[in-house]
């Protein structure tokens, strides 16, 4: 309700699901006097009349008497003649509309994610490789098409959320308090002021219509998740086990919305957890703690848009065997942009970072940003520069061109790009200390890259083939070099390319659909006797299938499986981790029109497998999730 009291005059128009429709006209007896905005939302200007009329491709126009403030207007998918049912995904980030090779998870997938980890992203979007590792405080290495984990950006409706102190996510948030995700393979999306060199991740809030929510899921092994939304508001507290019986308590925050022409967000994290070192190395009683706040506000006024963004962090680690640390880690951050959104759309970002560690000492990180975009007929392109605090020049662009092919279901796509990735503080500070050492040698990489796929989409069927290449140079790896200690360096050369393929159905009652990536990353630094073998932790495939169908008593009965090929270790591929594939089943009903309770068992077989050298993969665990939805 707090919305409704603050919010402009307005209402909103959505899909018969609650989802907003972006771009819809609204008018009255043929002309038209303006369109909804990103969230769906319509401010009145004072002049409408009382009747209108809603029109947005793909659904049947909707007319009636002027919405109360507040209240939504929902537009039905409209059937042509042909019998063809056209399906508009809608979406409020960024990443589909730029990059063709996107993937949009909606609740079910968050639930997911939420409840089996970040690991069950492997097999369900291609491309993507995902290690969540570490015990109750779990590190979450996001891979994609080959690339290392800090070339994939992470961010919260637009705004970057990783850290420049380690490249990675500045916070333990629970994909729960959000409404969908935006996975985007490929680089230059132009949209994130990080690294996504490799890739993105888009995490969108919930909607202003949001009904309220409740969800709390028990696992077998101690794992206790409670999760909760209204309208824009979202809440998570999580009791998390880890694989060795290390128990963490974490809680995520979320608020976002709107006064007038000014939109706004907060998403705040607190964790504490035991760690749990590999198998290999002597037993640790580490504990890290760790908070993290993110904040921003954009202002629109025609076709200038102005956005700010700040956000402060901490992280502790102590541990007392079978060595003494207690390493602290604070980050504050500030940025603003400016955005003039007119034929071609100028963007310039500031932002400001700074750190303070005791194991690398203060850092500041200053960069300045100016993108520039733009959409012709079937080609749409961005172009961008980042320039350092001492003046060193990056620059990035991509170009697409997408068209659909005869009037078919057939949508073809191919796209070319370049980015690049500047070192994170710890790859360049962090001090030797017997085990790792940084690297103030360190140079930026950069990458270019192609690809090329081919989409169908009808009402039943769905299939997308993507091929691609990716050539970096000066890749930055961490490895033990020969003395053991872990240190980052420069790959000179390295190359990424493969192909993904997914495929799918659906009925009223089943659905069928899988993925498989083959993917092959090598190091190509020529006269070294690496000189063609496999990037570490890069497998050359994954693969998944989820089956969904109803039977009777309205219960919905579910099996997945993914899977994952051979990883070498280290550079010369004389070690390596085995080929796995993992089961697990569900089954859910309804109580209610708003009440509904699931029970599944993952790793349903306890395959043994690990998610990187000395830490094993989950076991067989069971699970039982009760979810409430309001109307």
């Amino acid at each position: 309700m707090l919305y409704i009291v603050l919010a402009a005059a307005g209402f909103f128009v959505q899909q018969a699901d609650g989802y907003p429709i972006p771009g819809a006209w609204i008018g009255s007896s043929g002309s038209w006097f303006g369109f909804t905005d990103s969230e769906g939302y319509y401010s009145y200007t004072g002049a409408e009349p009382d009747t209108l009329t809603v029109h947005a491709t793909g659904f049947a126009d909707w007319k009636g008497i002027q919405p109360e403030n507040g209240n939504s207007v929902k537009l039905v998918e409209s059937v042509f003649g042909t019998g063809e049912c056209i399906q508009v995904t809608a979406t409020r980030g960024s990443l589909l509309n730029t990059v063709p090779s996107t993937v949009v998870l909606l609740k079910d997938e968050l639930v997911e994610l939420s409840t089996e980890g970040m690991e069950s992203l492997n097999g369900k979007v291609p491309g993507v490789v995902v290690r969540e590792y570490g015990g109750s405080m779990p590190v979450v290495s996001i891979s994609m098409r080959g690339g290392d984990p800090s070339q994939t950006d992470q961010m919260v409706n637009g705004v970057s959320i990783t850290s420049a102190r380690d490249g990675l996510p500045t916070g333990l948030f629970d994909p729960a308090v959000f409404s969908s995700v935006e996975v985007s393979r490929g680089g230059a999306s132009g949209v994130g002021r990080g690294s996504g060199s490799a890739g993105s991740i888009n995490y969108l809030p919930p909607l202003s219509s949001q009904p309220p929510a409740f969800s709390v899921t028990s696992l077998s092994n101690g794992s206790v998740y409670c999760a909760g939304k209204y309208r824009g508001y979202a809440m998570s507290l999580r009791r998390n086990t880890g694989s060795s019986g290390t128990v963490g308590y974490s809680t995520t925050l979320l608020a976002t919305g709107r006064y007038s022409n000014v939109r706004y967000g907060f998403l705040g994290a607190s964790a504490s957890g035991d760690v749990e070192g590999p198998q290999w190395s002597a037993e640790s009683d580490g504990n890290r703690e760790q908070q993290q706040i993110k904040c921003w506000t954009t202002v629109s006024e025609g076709k200038l848009e102005i956005s700010i963004n700040g956000g402060a962090g901490r992280m502790k680690y102590l541990q007392t065997a079978p060595f003494s640390a207690d390493d602290t880690h604070e980050d504050l951050s500030a940025g603003a942009s400016a955005a003039w959104n007119g034929p071609v759309t100028v963007r310039s970002y500031l932002s400001c970072t700074w750190l303070n560690s005791t194991a690398t000492d203060n850092h500041s990180v200053v960069s300045g940003t100016l993108n520039a975009s733009r959409e012709a007929g079937v080609f749409r392109g961005n172009l961008g520069c980042m320039v350092e605090d001492d003046g060193t020049p990056h620059y990035s662009g991509r170009i697409t061109a997408m068209e659909q092919l005869f009037r078919t279901s057939f949508t073809a796509h191919a796209s070319l790009f370049t980015d690049y990735r500047v070192p994170t503080v710890n790859d360049l500070y962090w001090p030797a200390d017997g085990y790792v050492s940084g690297n103030p040698d360190l140079r930026s990489e950069r990458s270019t890259g192609a690809e090329a796929g081919l989409k169908l989409n009808t009402a039943l069927l769905f299939s997308e083939a993507c091929v691609f290449w990716t050539d970096s140079s000066d890749l930055i790896t961490w490895l033990p070099g020969e003395t053991g200690i872990w240190s980052p360096s420069n790959v000179s050369s390295s190359v990424s390319r493969g192909i993904e393929f997914s495929t799918g159905f659906g009925t009223g009652s089943t659905s069928l659909r899988g993925t498989v990536s083959w993917i092959i990353a090598t190091d190509e630094t020529e006269d070294t006797p690496r000189e063609g073998m496999l990037l570490p932790y890069r497998p050359e495939y994954t693969w998944g299938v989820d089956a969904e169908t109803q039977v009777m008593w309205s219960v919905s009965l579910k099996a997945g499986l993914t899977g994952m090929g051979k990883r070498f270790t280290n550079r010369t591929q004389t070690e390596y981790l085995p080929e796995y594939t993992v089961v697990g089943f569900s089954a859910g009903r309804q109580l209610s029109g708003t009440t509904t309770v699931e029970v599944g068992v993952r790793n349903a077989f306890n395959t043994e497998y690990q998610e990187t050298n000395g830490f094993p993969g989950q076991g067989r665990t069971f699970r039982m999730t009760f979810e409430y939805t309001g109307d």
